[in-house]
């Protein structure tokens, strides 16, 4: 590869992470992830997506899909490492957290997965490609995600009354 043509791939992939970085972060935050982890994994997605840049024809999707694993396995990794319940810094860290967010996080994790895809633009038909479900099985998470955050959002309005 001649120096210009590697110069105008690194130019690509700079335009690539600055149109997508922002809404990277957000996406893994719908996951379940506080900023600075969501932060952590969009780097590390952007770090494998540079590495298989010339080879593949990356896109959001992919993008999506490489951080929501990281996600999973960084979560993966936590758990075991202690046991959320017994760690005394958990309740701290929670109490920073919106009550949005706190709704967002307590949706189940197949529900806030696909929303988290939903919010960042994606049809019922893609998400169930990509996440290798069916068109009907997407719907009816997305549906049972939504009422569960309109019950979730109209409790906490009652507590601040």
């Amino acid at each position: 590869m001649s120096v210009l043509s590697e110069t105008v791939a690194n130019v690509d992939f700079v335009a690539f992470y600055d149109a997508e970085r922002g809404s990277l972060v957000r996406f893994v935050m719908f996951l379940g992830a506080d900023a600075g982890t969501a932060e952590d994994i969009a780097q590390t997605t952007f770090m494998r997506a540079f590495e298989a840049w010339n080879t593949s024809r990356l896109n959001r999707a992919w993008l999506r899909k490489v951080a929501q694993n990281e996600y999973f396995m960084h979560c993966r990794a936590a758990a075991r490492e202690t046991s959320l319940d017994a760690d005394p810094r958990r309740a701290d860290r929670l109490a920073g957290v919106s009550a949005a967010a706190a709704v967002i996080t307590g949706l189940p994790p197949k529900q806030r997965q696909v929303m988290a895809w939903h919010w960042d633009g994606f049809s019922d038909v893609e998400i169930a490609a990509e996440l290798g479900d069916s068109v009907v099985a997407v719907r009816k998470n997305r549906n049972r995600a939504m009422k569960n955050l309109r019950q979730s959002l109209a409790h906490v309005g009652k507590e601040g009354k």
